[in-house]
C-alpha cells in the first residue's frame, strides 16, 4: 500500500518536479521522431556525437539534429533529476556528501560501460570492462534497497532516488543501442522511458498537497472494482507499448502489412514472419485494450454521486478519459497505416500512447490509495 502521508514538500518543489514531466514528454516526442526519421545511428560513437560535444553541421541537417539534440535532451533531463534529488535528499553536509559519493558512483559505471562500447576489437576486453560496469551498477542498487528498507526516508526521497538510478540506467541502454548497434537494447531503451516517466507522474503526485486525499471515494465494491481494473489496465498498456516498440525498431522502412483491421487479409495471420506477429499483436492489443475500458466504464458505474461524497463516480470519469484517447489512439493507428508512417501521425501516435499510460498509470495509484465510503465515515475527525 503506498503511504498517505509524507512530510510535507513546497509547492515549488512540485512545480520543478512538473517541469520535469514536460521535459521528459519532450524527450520522448524526441526520441520518437528520432526514430521515425531512422536517425538513431547516424554517430556511430556515444555519448560524444563525431567525438565532440557538438558535432559540426548539426544544425543545418535534418537527421544528425533529431539525434544530437536527443542526447542533449537526454543529458538535461539527467541534470535536472539529480538536481530534484539533492533537493528532496540533502539537509545537511553529511547527506551532502554522499549524494557526491552516489553521483561518483554511477559517473564511474558509466564510464566503464562507456569504455566497454568504445572497445571494437578486442571482444575478451569489452567482456572484463562489462563485467566491472555491472558489479559497479550493483552498489547504487543495493544503497537505494537498503535506504529504503533502513533509513526511514519518506516517499519523495525514495521515488527521486529511483528516478536517478532509472534515468542512469536510461542513459546506459541507450549508449549501448548505440554502441552495439543493437534493436533489443532500442527496444528497452523505448520502453523503459515510459516506466520511468510514470516515476516521475509519482514524484509529482506525492509531492503535492492532495496527496493525503487523493485516492478514489466510493463503495467498498467500487473501490475493489476500481484496483483491479486499475492494475489489469497498466499491464495491457504497457503490453501495448512493447509490441509497438518492437515494431518500430525491428521494422524500420515500411509497415510489414498494410491492412487495416485485418493482418494479411487475416483476422488471425501466420507468425512465420516475426514483423508480421508483432503487428498483429499490436492490434489485437489495441482492440483488447478498447473493448476492456469499455467493460471497465460499465463496471465502475456503480455509485451514486451525491453532496457528501461528490467524488462518488471519479472513478467512471477517469476511465471515460481514458476511452477517449484510446479512440484517438486506434483512430491515429489506423491513419499510420493509412498514410504508410506518415512523420507527424506517427509521432503523434507514439506521444498519445504515452499520455494513455499515464493517465492509466495515475487511475491504477488512486485506486490503491481509494477509500470506501464506510472508511471515509469512519476517519476520526482531523485525521489526515
Amino acid at each position: 500500500m503506498i503511504p498517505s502521508t509524507i512530510p510535507a514538500r513546497s509547492q515549488a518543489f512540485q512545480w520543478f518536479a512538473r517541469v520535469i514531466v514536460f521535459v521528459a514528454i519532450l524527450l520522448v516526442w524526441w526520441g520518437a521522431a528520432t526514430t521515425t526519421k531512422q536517425a538513431g545511428m547516424v554517430f556511430a560513437d556515444w555519448p560524444l556525437s563525431l567525438g565532440t560535444v557538438n558535432p559540426p553541421g548539426w544544425l543545418e541537417h535534418m537527421i544528425p539534429f533529431l539525434e544530437h539534440s536527443h542526447r542533449l535532451l537526454a543529458k538535461l533531463v539527467g541534470m535536472l533529476v539529480l538536481a530534484l534529488f539533492a533537493w528532496a535528499y540533502v539537509r545537511s553536509w553529511r547527506r551532502a556528501v554522499e549524494l557526491v559519493g552516489l553521483v561518483v558512483l554511477l559517473a564511474v559505471a558509466l564510464g566503464f560501460y562507456i569504455a566497454a562500447g568504445s572497445e571494437r576489437f578486442d571482444a575478451d576486453l569489452k567482456r572484463r570492462l562489462l563485467t566491472i560496469a555491472l558489479a559497479i551498477s550493483i552498489l547504487p542498487v543495493a544503497w537505494l534497497v537498503w535506504s529504503w528498507r533502513a533509513r526511514g526516508w519518506d516517499l519523495v526521497q525514495k521515488l527521486s532516488a529511483l528516478a536517478l538510478l532509472m534515468v542512469t540506467t536510461q542513459a546506459i541502454l541507450g549508449g549501448l543501442r548505440v554502441t552495439e548497434i543493437s534493436n533489443a537494447f532500442a527496444v528497452a531503451h523505448g520502453c523503459f522511458a515510459q516506466c520511468f516517466f510514470c516515476v516521475l507522474i509519482l514524484i509529482v503526485m506525492v509531492s503535492g498537497k492532495a496527496w493525503p486525499e487523493g485516492g478514489f471515494l466510493g463503495s467498498r465494491g467500487l473501490i475493489q472494482r476500481s484496483r483491479l481494473a486499475g492494475g489489469a489496465l497498466v499491464v495491457i498498456v504497457l503490453m501495448q507499448l512493447i509490441f509497438g516498440a518492437s515494431m518500430r525498431h525491428f521494422h524500420r522502412h515500411a509497415l510489414p502489412d498494410h491492412d487495416l483491421i485485418l493482418t494479411q487479409g487475416q483476422w488471425i495471420p501466420s507468425f512465420d514472419d516475426p514483423m508480421i506477429a508483432m503487428l498483429f499483436l499490436h492490434k489485437f492489443t489495441a482492440f483488447a485494450l478498447f473493448f476492456f475500458v469499455v467493460g471497465m466504464t460499465l463496471a465502475l458505474g456503480g455509485g451514486r454521486r451525491n453532496s457528501l461524497f461528490p467524488r462518488l463516480s471519479t472513478p467512471r470519469r477517469h476511465a471515460v478519459a481514458i476511452f477517449a484517447l484510446i479512440g484517438v489512439q486506434i483512430a491515429l493507428g489506423l491513419t499510420v497505416i493509412g498514410t504508410e508512417k506518415s512523420f507527424w501521425v506517427t509521432n503523434v501516435h507514439v506521444l498519445n500512447g504515452l499520455l494513455i499510460l499515464a493517465l492509466a498509470f495515475v487511475f491504477a495509484v488512486r485506486a490503491i490509495r481509494g477509500k470506501s465510503v464506510d472508511e471515509a465515515l469512519a476517519k476520526p475527525e482531523g485525521s489526515v
